[in-house]
Order: structure tokens, then C-alpha cells, then sequence
């Protein structure tokens, strides 16, 4: 059974979101903004691990959605004269300089073309070592990049946090999530949490599960397909780091991964708290507006046009998830391609999580969900709903 409201004109929206879950053995909720109103504010399912029926207030891990809030973040602070997108990392954190990565930017660190993917496997970083923010930091401050920086350009799932949060860290004096609090959970009043979640709200995490079967292929038979050098060292590192860390849906479900500084996937919220940041993004909300256009224009221009892939994998086809600007995932999130012009720009999350802003129709949307989506070979059937919305939206 579907919960909520929406406004008049978004009964297809309401429709496609109940199809779409009809089958879902877990929960879900979406909201969206649209001309700085809440046109649409629903939820359905419960928890599948606690069977706890799901609210509008439910709270969800977010994974990769949380990386548009580090950008948000790195916005507000650019806005503010405090960091410079293409500066040298090491200006602010001399550390880093060394290996090759001294000509490396904060824009290459939020762009995903810093050349350190993952951590360094010689490193032995696993879930358990995450929470020790000194411990990943000077282990990618003292790592080689894979490429140098600046050249190609390779989604970075774990390391983004900690890249970006330590220049921030640096540059502001705070970390990430007390400046979250500060200047974006607060003004706008959202239960939202990028690290630190109080031990209080523990128990309003729903936890996420596996809700389809992985990929057969795995990357080495893949690459291998199309000709890749399987002993290439930079080949051997991707690989050896793609599959290092792979109790993460466990450990991302569990207290101590929702009170770490992490940045990169483990922010905690409703679709109505990320839908509201976003919306105060490209208007104003509740007499706040995060961003003045001018800095919307900066962040948001492409950042990664040109840059393909790590060369050794250059024959691979769709090896780039994406054009990113700075920190935010720019153009459509949806394998069928709705919302990809229109100034699109937010950060989907692995397995089906949601949320963008699309400027041309002043639209922010999210999307929450327990059930981790991984089947290849064919579309997310829960997202019918981003079909109808795009109607509405004119995407």
C-alpha cells in the first residue's frame, strides 16, 4: 500500500511509484519539489530485516547519494572565498604532494581524477579500518595515483570522502558532518546526517539488503573480452581493490558505520530531507537557498569532458559512469536517459537511490529504497516512476 500525498496534476507519478513497488519485498519512499513546493511525498513496505512498517520520517543509508552533499558542501565553501577548486591539493594538505600527486587539484579530488580509486591494496584498508579517519587519510596522502591526476577519469566509491572531507577539513577547521549540521541540516531543518548519526536515531535506520542477483561476469572476464592486459599492474590493482571491501552492505547497516566520518556513502536520511537540500539548491525553501547561481554555474559545468577512462581500459566500453562537475554527478541517473539535459545534477546511490536537482523545471527529487538493485541485464523496475515524472517535467 502506498502512503502520502501528492498534489494535483502527479497522480501518474503516484501510479508508476506503485507499480514499480509492487513486487519490492522491502520499502521505499520519494518526494518531490517542484517550483519550491512539495508536490509529492510518499513512501511504502517496511524494513526487511525488522519488518518495522516505513514512514515518511523513515531513515535510510544513503551510499553514493551522500557524495552530492560533500559537494554541496565544497560549494558553500567556495562561495565563501575558503577553497579554491584549482589549487593544489598539497596547499592545504602538504602531505599529499608526494608520489606524483603534487600538480593534483581539489577539482581532480572532486571529479573523481585524482588516480587513487581505492586504497592502495599493499595498504590492507577493510570496513573494519573506515572509521579510523587519521588512518585513511595519511594512507592516501602517502599513496602513488594510478594516473595522474588530471588525466582520466574513474569513479572513486570509498576514497571520495576521505579526499575531499580532509581538504575540507583543512581548509574550514570542521568536519564534514559538523559543517553539514551547520550550515545545511540546521537552516533547513532536515534530518540528515553526513557521519555522526546520535546513537538516539538508531533505531529509525532501515537496513538495506541484496534484492537481485549480481552480475555473472565479473570485471576480469569482462576486461579480458575486450583485450585488456589482465597483468598490467595498474590492471591488477583495479581489480584486487574492486572486490577488497565486500562485506560493505553488511557493515554500512551497522551503528558504528552510521557514527563514522565517511562522506563518500554513508550519509543517513528520508527522501524528504534529500529532496529539500536539493531544492534549496536551485531556489529558496523555507527562506534558504544554499547557492547563489553564479557558484551553481561553477560547480556544476563539466568537469571530466575529454578525460577518458584509465588508458589500460580504454577499450571497455561504458568504463566512465558518468560526466562529473565538481563532486556532482551531472546529466541523467536513469539507464533510459530522462533528465539528461535540462542542468541536471545530483548523486545516484549503488542499488537505487536517488536524487538530483533538475534546474529547467526548478524539480529536485529523491529517491530511497532498503532493496539493492544489481541485475545487469536489465533496468531497475522500480524506477518507472522517474518515466512519468520526466513527462511532467518535460526531460
Amino acid at each position: 500500500m502506498i502512503h502520502g500525498d501528492i498534489a494535483p496534476g502527479f497522480e501518474a507519478v503516484h501510479d508508476a511509484f506503485e507499480r514499480g513497488q509492487s513486487d519490492d519485498p522491502g520499502g521505499a519512499q520519494l518526494c518531490v519539489y517542484q517550483g519550491g513546493s512539495l508536490v509529492v511525498d510518499l513512501w511504502t513496505g517496511s524494513d526487511p530485516e525488522t519488518g518495522d512498517a516505513i514512514d515518511g520520517d523513515s531513515l535510510f543509508v544513503l551510499w553514493s547519494t551522500t557524495k552530492g552533499m560533500v559537494a554541496i558542501i565544497a560549494a558553500l565553501l567556495i562561495e565563501q572565498g575558503q577553497l579554491d577548486p584549482d589549487a593544489p591539493v598539497s596547499l592545504v594538505w602538504p602531505e599529499f604532494g608526494v608520489g606524483g600527486k603534487d600538480q593534483a587539484t581539489v577539482a581532480h579530488l572532486l571529479s573523481h581524477a585524482a588516480g587513487l580509486p581505492f586504497f592502495p591494496s599493499g595498504a590492507g584498508i577493510q570496513s573494519g579500518d573506515l572509521p579510523n579517519w587519521a588512518l585513511c587519510t595519511e594512507t592516501l596522502a602517502a599513496a602513488e595515483p594510478l594516473w595522474l591526476p588530471g588525466t582520466a577519469s574513474w569513479y572513486h566509491p570509498f576514497t571520495f570522502g576521505y579526499l575531499n572531507g580532509e581538504v575540507i577539513r583543512r581548509v574550514a577547521g570542521k568536519t564534514l558532518s559538523e559543517l553539514f549540521a551547520e550550515r545545511v541540516a540546521a537552516p533547513l531543518g532536515v534530518d540528515f546526517w553526513v557521519g555522526g548519526l546520535p546513537t538516539a536515531r538508531e533505531p529509525d535506520v532501515t537496513h538495506r539488503t541484496l534484492m537481485s542477483p549480481p552480475p555473472a561476469t565479473g570485471p576480469a572476464e569482462l576486461w579480458s573480452q575486450h583485450g585488456v592486459d589482465l597483468s598490467d599492474p595498474v590492471v591488477r590493482e583495479l581489480l584486487e581493490e574492486v572486490q577488497s571491501i565486500p562485506d560493505m552492505v553488511e557493515f554500512l547497516n551497522t551503528a558504528e558505520a552510521h557514527r563514522m566520518e565517511f562522506g563518500g556513502a554513508g550519509g543517513i536520511a528520508s527522501a524528504r530531507s534529500v529532496a529539500k537540500v536539493y531544492a534549496a539548491t536551485i531556489g529558496e525553501i523555507d527562506s534558504v537557498q544554499l547557492l547563489s547561481p553564479t557558484t551553481l554555474d561553477l560547480v556544476t559545468r563539466p568537469r571530466t569532458l575529454g578525460l577518458g577512462p584509465v588508458p589500460q581500459l580504454a577499450a571497455v566500453p561504458n568504463q566512465q559512469h558518468a560526466e562529473f562537475g565538481l563532486g556532482f554527478w551531472l546529466g541523467s541517473q536513469f539507464p533510459s536517459g530522462r533528465f539528461a539535459t535540462g542542468g541536471t545534477f545530483g548523486h545516484p546511490g549503488a542499488g537505487g537511490n536517488i536524487a538530483f536537482a533538475h534546474p529547467a523545471s526548478n524539480t529536485a527529487v529523491a529517491y530511497t529504497c532498503t532493496g539493492m538493485w544489481s541485475d545487469t541485464s536489465g533496468p531497475d523496475p522500480r524506477m518507472g516512476w522517474a518515466e512519468a515524472l520526466a513527462d511532467l517535467a518535460g526531460a
